[in-house]
């Protein structure tokens, strides 16, 4: 197959007509599902051959299955490698039924709409993938993630909007347990005391029987992933003071992405999550 390796943001040409492989459709449907990969999470969700996975993904962003939003060039991304998000030729080859069309295309307009914020969705995709793989290698699941305007809509009540919309909602069905959590994604740029804020509003609704229902959910936790190591101890700290008694709670856990990556998936299931009540490392899987 005649086909030359792509410049960022080019498309380029292909010579031969592509003949989407289950293995293709696998990767498109993984693309949708978490919104936006870059090469080494695709890599280590899809493990296999690299050189001829980087020609398919090439391959697919030139004839429009896959798109690369601009904006990563000013994103200041941890990596410089190739973002994909899904595109709209996709629809056709991934829709089997016409809700999963409307799926597929709600999809792609709300990556479209979330690619200014690229790099705030990519912390948010590499803990979603790292849990995967983790739990994948345990035996283990996530079974059910919420994110985006899925997860507003999950928190309405009649229409009205909530209070906070969290950067997503996940579920670990582990050993017979479901485990649930709401995560926050910090970059660095918001207030402490706008922070603190929100923690306050998830205290709230540990007592909020519609909200719980809503989601099918008894108990929740949530946990904050930051940048750095000193953002995530600041912040972490700084909860104490969102609970009533302001002493901490271990319903807020803390971690800076550096303790985790797709070389090293497990740890994000491992003892690295702090929360303000004390020192103590705690597993997600920690009931």
């Amino acid at each position: 197959m005649a086909r030359r390796y792509l410049k960022k943001f080019d498309r380029g040409e292909v010579t031969d007509p592509l003949q989407l492989t289950p293995r293709d459709v696998a990767l498109l449907r993984d693309v949708a599902e978490f919104r936006f990969l870059n090469t080494p999470q695709i890599l280590a969700l899809h493990p296999g051959g690299e050189r001829n996975l980087l020609r398919r993904l090439a391959a697919m962003f030139s004839l429009g299955f896959l798109d690369s939003p601009k904006t990563q060039g000013n994103a200041q991304l941890r990596s410089s490698h190739l973002v994909y998000s899904l595109g709209r030729k996709s629809v056709e080859a991934l829709a089997a039924k016409p809700e999963e069309r409307e799926w597929i295309l709600r999809r792609v307009r709300e990556v479209e709409h979330t690619s200014p914020i690229l790099g705030h969705a990519l912390m948010i995709s590499q803990l979603r993938v790292c849990l995967t793989l983790a739990l994948r290698k345990k035996g283990s699941t996530i079974e059910r993630w919420l994110q985006g305007r899925d997860l507003k809509d999950a928190l309405s009540f009649r229409g009205a909007n909530p209070p906070l919309v969290p950067d997503a909602f996940f579920t670990i069905k582990d050993e017979g347990d479901s485990i649930h959590y709401f995560v926050e994604a910090d970059r660095g740029t918001m207030t402490t005391e706008r922070f603190v804020s929100k923690m306050k509003i998830y205290w709230s609704w540990k007592d909020d029987q519609k909200l719980k229902d809503r989601l099918h959910i008894e108990h929740f936790r949530v946990l904050t992933i930051t940048p750095t190591e000193g953002r995530s101890e600041s912040l972490r700290l700084a909860s104490k003071e969102a609970n009533t008694d302001k002493k901490g709670s271990r319903m807020f856990l803390f971690a800076p992405e550096t303790r985790y990556g797709t070389a090293t998936p497990e740890e994000a299931i491992g003892k690295i999550w702090k929360s303000p009540k004390d020192d103590t490392a705690y597993s997600v899987l920690d009931n």
